[in-house]
């Protein structure tokens, strides 16, 4: 009876210790599902290149038309004064949106900082002359942040502000409002699901006054939850605030 106990305890502890070596070291890439014939932890050969050859980093273009800063023919969102400016790496679509997916649900972490190195490699030369002051990441609801355990635009934002090297602040904005996941609505529901979810703590507003702001996202999509946030950073006074996103979904 002892021996039956001792071994399934056994089993259950290599059982254990399996799952944490795949969470460090998963055993196949994490965007094609290779087996792990190649050295890095994270990618193949194949899917790194094709991440790197596919995305090359696009902006300033407008979040909500998706045309150039300054083109004819430019949306409404386009004329306001304060109007948002967005760069992103790629569009959210083949490598991308499969490793954005795996970074954002499946707790692939350290892939997430690796896609933004390589999205920074693509836009430094877009960014670094713009002199922003601070980096803001989109934040989550509490109750969200929870489930998840993480949040990763705040991920993202961190290494950001790493490569651009400047401050990064990630608790002036909120959500002070539980909104449903974005993705899982039609299009004419997101405006309507993200309105007045965001604002800014008291004590953040000197923070944020008089702000160059890079605010950051995973995916922008219609746009809705990027223009929604920065709406309480120029409230309290920031002096411009600018989107970075991994992806665009066009």
């Amino acid at each position: 009876m002892l021996a039956k106990v001792l071994n399934r305890a056994t089993s259950v502890a290599l059982a254990l210790y399996d799952d944490f070596k795949e969470f460090l070291s998963p055993s196949s890439c994490l965007c094609c599902g290779r087996d792990r014939d190649f050295s890095d932890p994270l990618l193949c050969p194949e899917c790194e290149q094709a991440l790197t050859t596919k995305n090359m980093g696009q902006g300033p273009v407008c979040p909500f038309c998706g045309r150039p800063d300054g083109a004819a023919g430019s949306c409404s969102f386009c004329k306001d004064r304060d109007r948002l400016k967005l760069f992103y790496w790629g569009v959210y679509d083949e490598e991308l949106k499969t490793c954005i997916l795996q970074f954002k649900f499946h707790r692939a972490k350290e892939l997430g900082v690796r896609l933004t190195s390589l999205a920074m490699a693509s836009l430094d030369e877009r960014l670094n002359p713009l002199k922003y002051d601070l980096v803001v990441p989109v934040p989550l609801h509490k109750a969200r942040a929870r489930s998840r355990e993480y949040n990763q635009s705040e991920i993202i934002s961190m290494e950001v502000a790493r490569c651009l090297n400047i401050e990064h602040v990630a608790d002036v904005l909120v959500r002070h409002r539980h909104t449903l996941q974005q993705a899982k609505l039609e299009e004419d529901k997101r405006w309507s699901n993200v309105e007045n979810a965001f604002g800014v703590r008291n004590d953040g507003v000197g923070v944020l006054l008089a702000k160059r702001i890079l605010l950051v996202d995973d995916i922008v999509t219609t746009g809705a939850t990027v223009f929604e946030a920065s709406k309480p950073l120029l409230r309290v006074g920031a002096r411009q605030v600018d989107i970075f996103s991994l992806a665009y979904a066009i």
